[in-house]
Order: C-alpha cells, then sequence, then structure tokens
C-alpha cells in the first residue's frame, strides 16, 4: 500500500490522503469480483484497475483544477481530506445499500508451511512476490524509460520541464492511473486478511505514511524496509511493551506516530542516504 504513496510524492511532491480510500475501494472491487470468480490474478487486475480509475477521476475532477490555480500545497492536502471524506461516505451508501459490511474475499485459503513460529499462506506466496516484482518495475519505469525520465524532471522543476516541451497534462494522468492501482492492489492483498468495511483504508493509513516516511519518501526499496520495520514494531514492540509493562494492545495505532515523530526529528531523509551507500 506504501509504494503508491511514495511514488505520489517522489513525482507530485503532494501528501495526499484520499488515499486511503483509492484502498478501500480496491479492496471492495477485489471483494465483488471474488464473489464472481475466485482467481486472484483476475481480483488483482480488477482491483488495480478500478482503483486507477477512481484516483484519475479524483485527480481530473478535484487537484488539477486546484493545481492549476496555482494554489498552495496545504489546500491541496486540505482538498484531499475533503475528496477522501466524500469518496468514503460514498462506499459506505454503496456498501449499506448491497449489505457489504465486513465481508471477507473469496479467496480459499491453503495453506504450504506450517510451523511453530510462522504459517506461509497462498496469499504469501503470491503477496511478496507481486510487492517485489511491483518494486522491480516501477524502478525500471523511473529509471529507464522515457515516461521516467518526464516524471523526475517534472518533480524537479515543472516550469522547466513545460519548456523542454513535455506534455505535464499527460504525464500526471499516467501518475495517477498508477499511484491508484497500487492502492488497489494493495488494498486487495489486505482485504485477504481481514474483513472490509468502507474506514480499512482510512485506519491503515498512518502506517502507509510512516513506511513510506522511513523509507525516504522517494525510494521504493526504502519504502519496502521501511513498511517491515514498521509492521515488526507494530507487532513485537507492542507484545513486548503488553509482556514488560502491562501496556494494552489498543495503543498499538499509536506505533506509526512515534516512527513518524522520530524519524522526522532524527532522520528526516529516512533510509535513503543509507540505501544510496549501500
Amino acid at each position: 500500500m506504501a509504494l503508491g504513496l511514495t511514488l505520489t510524492f517522489a513525482v507530485m511532491r503532494f501528501p495526499n490522503f484520499a488515499y486511503a480510500e483509492y484502498i478501500t475501494v480496491g479492496a471492495y472491487t477485489a471483494l465483488l469480483v471474488s464473489m464472481r470468480l475466485a482467481n486472484l490474478p483476475i481480483i488483482l487486475i480488477a482491483s488495480f484497475a478500478v482503483a486507477a480509475l477512481v484516483a484519475w477521476l479524483t485527480h481530473r475532477a478535484v487537484f488539477r483544477p486546484l493545481a492549476q490555480l496555482k494554489l498552495s500545497m496545504y489546500t491541496l492536502i486540505l482538498a484531499s481530506f475533503a475528496v477522501g471524506l466524500i469518496l468514503r461516505y460514498l462506499i459506505f451508501l454503496f456498501v449499506d445499500a448491497n449489505g457489504l459490511f465486513d465481508k471477507r474475499i473469496q479467496i480459499p485459503l491453503q495453506v504450504f508451511l506450517r510451523t511453530p513460529v510462522m504459517v506461509i499462506t497462498n496469499i504469501f506466496v503470491w503477496s511478496v512476490p507481486t510487492v517485489l516484482l511491483l518494486v522491480i518495475l516501477l524502478s525500471l519505469v523511473l529509471n529507464r524509460t522515457s515516461l521516467g525520465r518526464q516524471m523526475r524532471a517534472l518533480a524537479d522543476n515543472e516550469i522547466l520541464a513545460r519548456v523542454m516541451g513535455i506534455r505535464v497534462a499527460r504525464v500526471h494522468d499516467l501518475t495517477w492511473l498508477i499511484v491508484g492501482g497500487l492502492a488497489g492492489v494493495g488494498g486487495a492483498f489486505w482485504g485477504m486478511y481481514t474483513s472490509l468495511n468502507p474506514l480499512m483504508g482510512w485506519i491503515t493509513i498512518l502506517s502507509v505514511f510512516a513506511a513510506s516516511i522511513l523509507g525516504g519518501m522517494t525510494s521504493f526499496s526504502g519504502t519496502i524496509i521501511g513498511a517491515y520495520i514498521v509492521a515488526l514494531s507494530e507487532n513485537f514492540v507492542m507484545q513486548w511493551l503488553n509482556f514488560q509493562f502491562g501496556l494494552d494492545f489498543t495503543f498499538k495505532a499509536a506505533v506509526p506516530f512515534v516512527i513518524i515523530i522520530l524519524v522526522l526529528l532524527l532522520r528526516p531523509q529516512g533510509l535513503t542516504q543509507f540505501l544510496n551507500r549501500t
């Protein structure tokens, strides 16, 4: 889920809080497709496509017109909150009308390996290679293709990019499609582990931001490492605090807050410099 947010930071220089709802859209798309066809590749493709379309529509309807008015980034952040609220309650209306609260994506769970400390399922076997493949593809797109060079040029200096003849509107459109698609795939995988509700994207967005910030906000490999650090912190650290001090697991949601604050205070560049050296 954090990969799309990192791409937003890298190209658009814009923290989009409506990203949470793109995740939810992807999850519910996966649910609807799985109710008719329990085929994981088709489910992932559908989630990518629908969430990409929603992201592109919000860009065209809201963010692009606001950007053309040369408004500040703070205005865009507030607008992203508003877009997120609109999408969230549209999803609430759809879910309520169709009785889709607390449903699970209809993928048969298969256990490939069970040990005292680990259980590897078919979802794990699909999710980890898919993420690694997406990281490789995103890195190749940004570093080895014309579109990637245009994205980086646009991120560095939009005015100069326009002078050079880069079709800025086209680059923005394609970036939003990719960003939404990545959120959709992340939401589909997340929905296979938990029951769905219209707040699922909003509940996870803080952890997503923490992973991206820890990774340096522009590094895909750093985002993956940051995601593992956040996940392990949310689970093992909370278990240790509960065992040592009796701290309730309801405080788990505070872990991403702590990570974001510590990174911004102690190492605002995240893992980027370390990864560049290695």
